[in-house]
């Protein structure tokens, strides 16, 4: 039973990579809820401990899926004996059997990280050229082929996420609404950046994964469902459930606040299928499986502090997936890129004394007049992670508004030389596209072009040996986000062409430049590679810097031409890997991590 559990959800997975999209609908999710719904009629007393053993099989059963070899496509043919929802049906009666095993397994592959950490150059360190994994101690023994993982960017997305929805229905009065992810993913099927990419499976995040970072009490509150909700033990939830501090909309829907909208039945599944979503792809990054990354995910969660839900986000998905990468992996030093318009509160709060997480916002300040207000250049970090949160915060409004030329020379001033510093193991990116031209000034007003964005992708991959896994956060305007990720999608692929963004011979906006000097005179104190330009008037950061490093000749030559930057080595993905960009797109890459 268990080896056909695994053969049956691998075929789904094989068959959900090779689709252009996936169904309307998540009949593992639908199988789930009746599951859950029987149990509820016949099961009066369920363990309080139940909950949190479904929450474990959910990430089990991806994440072993992933490593485990299956038979020939005859052996899988074969299996077609049953329809697939016989077989699901099959499947959650013999789930339990299945998970204990699973989890045997699980327990068995990440011991293997505890005896040999990163320190003792064990399975993140000797991955670090991004070679792809062999066999698995899971594996069926004698006469199977291993999974083969191509070396390239890796795609995940899941309708499930679809169902976080207000109950009003009316999608056009909510700005973070199901439309986002499925244009983003219907503009990545039609212009043919998703064959080239990897699918990934996603799959929803246990509750354990989610404590990581937020408190008990708001991981049950926003982690669970009526259906699934009676088998808790009700003392944990510190009274009944129904007594959450809910907000009666305009539109007659609910929310948790007056724009973070609320489904009883189907956001919590939502919320967990995107940070899970989030959490497989690093992994697998991390792990040397795939290249980089881009994860079509919502609602956000760069706004959800450990115990408070706010605009549209719940649970932190950026923020936990890199605790799980340290806690699970073993990974070093990460560094946090946020560029989302608004400051992420909730991300700055959970690592903002830690010294291995290196957090960087560029987001609309205005001397806090901007939501959610948080986000101050002044705020670095305390105890021993004073330095490790820089904010570059924009003031002066959108007379005139920051847009393609600001926020590469903040890239080149501040973000770049600060994070080459660091030395980060993997960049994950909070990437919403608010900033883009085309939102208005309640959660936007800048003119930040889509393919600006693909050229800061270019920058990020610089580091950490291309290792960048980027989660959607905000953005609402369908044409821009869409654009965006077109643009960022792109560049993890590696396509260095004449079509992505030509650099401007224009200079910074004065508030801009106002913004940076302040940055900088208070991070270089934290930062030597900041103290001369703390010194340096705003013009004189103006000029061409004495040479980059790193660079192909065009690239070198149009950021010679254009604005300047600092003197300071900004390996962009042209050079030492340059061979890539003459070589065939679907041909699997290796390059030499930066250390």
């Amino acid at each position: 039973q268990h080896q056909h559990f695994l053969e049956k959800h691998y075929k789904i997975l094989s068959k959900g990579a090779d689709l252009p999209r996936p169904p309307p609908t998540h009949p593992e999710e639908t199988e789930e809820e009746l599951t859950e719904t029987n149990d509820m009629q016949e099961d009066g007393g369920a363990s309080p401990n139940r909950l949190q053993k479904e929450g474990s099989d959910d990430s089990t059963h991806s994440s072993e899926l992933l490593g485990v070899h299956v038979k020939s496509e005859e052996e899988h043919r074969s299996m077609h004996a049953k329809g697939e929802s016989t077989e699901s049906e099959l499947d959650e009666e013999d789930e339990d059997d299945d998970v204990i095993q699973l989890r045997e397994s699980e327990e068995e592959e990440r011991g293997s990280f505890v005896q040999h950490p990163l320190q003792q150059m064990g399975v993140f360190q000797s991955s670090l050229p991004h070679r792809p994994l062999g066999r698995t101690k899971s594996s069926p023994a004698g006469g199977v082929s291993p999974i083969k993982h191509l070396f390239t960017t890796g795609l995940v997305y899941d309708s499930l996420m679809l169902k976080h929805q207000c109950v009003c229905g009316n999608a056009h009065i909510h700005p973070e609404h199901a439309g986002r992810v499925q244009s983003i993913w219907s503009r990545l099927q039609e212009t043919g950046l998703l064959s080239r990419c990897e699918r990934i499976r996603g799959r929803k995040a246990s509750l354990d994964e989610i404590q990581s970072v937020h408190s008990e009490f708001h991981t049950l509150l926003y982690g669970t469902s009526p259906l699934n909700r009676h088998k808790l033990d009700h003392k944990k939830l510190l009274g009944p459930i129904s007594q959450k501090m809910y907000a009666v909309l305009p539109c007659g829907g609910i929310g948790v606040d007056s724009d973070t909208v609320w489904n009883e039945m189907h956001s919590s599944a939502a919320v967990r299928m995107a940070v899970g979503s989030v959490i497989e792809l690093a992994f697998k990054v991390a792990a040397g499986e795939l290249k980089n990354g881009f994860a079509v995910v919502r609602p956000p969660g760069h706004h959800a502090e450990e115990s408070t839900a706010m605009g549209f986000c719940f649970f932190n998905s950026v923020a936990i997936t890199a605790k799980l990468l340290q806690q699970k992996l073993g990974v070093g030093k990460i560094l946090i890129v946020d560029w989302d318009i608004h400051h992420g509160n909730g991300t700055q709060q959970a690592f903002y004394n830690d010294p291995s997480i290196l957090y960087i916002s560029l987001h609309r300040y205005d001397d806090g007049n901007f939501f959610p207000g948080s986000g101050a250049p002044e705020e670095v970090g305390s105890g021993a992670g004073v330095g490790f949160n820089v904010n570059i915060a924009w003031i002066g409004g959108v007379e005139p508004p920051m847009g393609d030329v600001e926020y590469l020379t903040a890239f080149r001033t501040v973000v770049m030389p600060i994070a080459q510093q660091f030395s980060p193991d993997v960049v994950l990116v909070s990437a919403g596209f608010d900033a883009v031209e085309g939102h208005q000034s309640p959660l936007g007003g800048y003119n930040v072009s889509a393919k600006c964005f693909g050229q800061l992708t270019q920058l990020l991959m610089a580091l950490a040996g291309g290792r960048v896994v980027m989660a959607l956060e905000g953005g609402h305007d369908l044409t821009a986000i869409c654009d965006a990720s077109e643009a960022c999608v792109s560049a993890l692929l590696g396509d260095m062409c004449d079509s992505v963004f030509q650099w401007s011979q224009e200079k910074p906006c004065p508030k801009a430049w106002a913004s940076l000097e302040r940055v900088i005179e208070i991070q270089s104190k934290h930062w030597p590679c900041l103290q001369t330009l703390s010194q340096t008037s705003g013009y004189s950061l103006m000029v061409t810097p004495a040479g980059t490093q790193g660079q192909s000749e065009k690239d070198e030559a149009e950021t010679v031409s254009a604005m300047a930057s600092l003197s300071v080595d900004v390996e962009q993905p042209g050079s030492a890997e340059n061979t890539e960009s003459t070589r065939s797109v679907e041909e699997p890459m290796e390059e030499e991590p930066v250390l």
